[in-house]
């Protein structure tokens, strides 16, 4: 089987956007793909957080993983800064990237609005390449906001391949059925956030019955009242059709024609009871799964995946003659 890789950073409580746009297709590759799923906390330290926080989120993402169906028989699930040979690689990559590639990245442009313009941010690109490659992964699923990260990805692994010997794979973006984009209930032209949202426009994986009917009922819509999907129009309904189409399997089409004699009242209504149907299993999931477990799983990781870094990290510098 080919083998994908993916990771997900510990940068707060794992929310509806992550679980629609990532984790369930994570799921779903199980069967398919050997899997490298990895919590990249070495990434959270581009945001500068907490340091307790950062401690417990990274056990709650990985608890999260888990109450979506991803599970050690069948997935590597693994913490970044458990495995030094990242950083190493890194470096290594580092010297096939140009300055200029990486201050072109849109992410970076972003982020360092609000964190500032620091090396971290920067070089934030390699590192991903390099969590990638030292797994030599095939495939990659990413949305679109990552894409870029993927091509540099491939042109730096092209670049050593040519000039030493052809040690990783040039790795594509999985075709695996694409997540839902989800986006914020109350601020819908952007994304759904841990970080950055309004809290009441982010459904987490903790919340209640009460809480995620209460944030879909103040979701933001429009004054029209007629059920049809149009993003630059109507993004608020636009994205609570995406949400219920995701959570029943179906496209977009599909979904606006089984819904287009409802009241937004009544719209709204049916995505929350849905919504919570499809929520309680996993948060009832999420809380039966104790620390201790979560330590013991993150161990066994950290040996599975140091077999393949191990391996890879040593044909590299055999190629370089260190």
């Amino acid at each position: 089987m080919k083998t994908v890789f993916s990771g997900i950073q510990p940068s707060g409580s794992v929310h509806l956007g992550n679980i629609l746009g990532a984790l369930v297709n994570w799921q779903r590759m199980q069967k398919d793909y050997n899997c490298y799923y990895c919590i990249v906390d070495l990434h959270s330290l581009t945001i500068f957080p907490d340091k307790e926080t950062l401690k417990q989120s990274k056990i709650d993402t990985i608890k999260s993983l888990l109450a979506v169906g991803i599970v050690p028989d069948k997935s590597i699930i693994y913490f970044q800064s458990d495995l030094p040979h990242h950083s190493e690689l890194s470096w290594i990559l580092s010297n096939y990237c140009q300055i200029g590639e990486l201050q072109r990245m849109t992410q970076y442009k972003d982020k360092s609005e609000s964190f500032g313009s620091h090396s971290g941010l920067l070089t934030y690109p390699i590192l991903m390449a390099a969590d990638i490659l030292i797994h030599k992964a095939d495939e990659v699923p990413v949305g679109d906001d990552q894409t870029q990260h993927l091509e540099l990805t491939r042109n730096i692994a092209t670049r050593f391949n040519q000039k030493y010997s052809d040690i990783f794979p040039v790795p594509t973006r999985n075709g695996t059925e694409t997540g839902a984009r989800v986006m914020s209930l109350r601020h819908p032209e952007y994304k759904m956030s841990k970080s950055q949202d309004d809290i009441n426009g982010t459904v987490y994986i903790t919340d209640e019955d009460d809480i995620i009917s209460k944030k879909i009922k103040t979701s933001v819509t429009d004054s029209e009242n007629t059920i049809s999907y149009d993003k630059n129009k109507k993004p608020g309904l636009s994205n609570l059709i995406e949400i219920l189409a995701s959570i029943r399997s179906k496209d977009i089409d599909t979904t606006v024609e089984d819904c287009k004699e409802l009241q937004y009242g009544e719209f709204k209504k049916l995505v929350t009871e849905e919504l919570i149907d499809f929520m309680k299993p996993l948060r009832e999931r999420y809380f039966e799964i104790s620390d201790k477990e979560i330590n013991k799983l993150s161990e066994l990781g950290k040996e599975k995946a140091t077999v393949t870094a191990e391996k890879t990290l040593n044909e590299v510098k055999s190629c370089l003659g260190i």
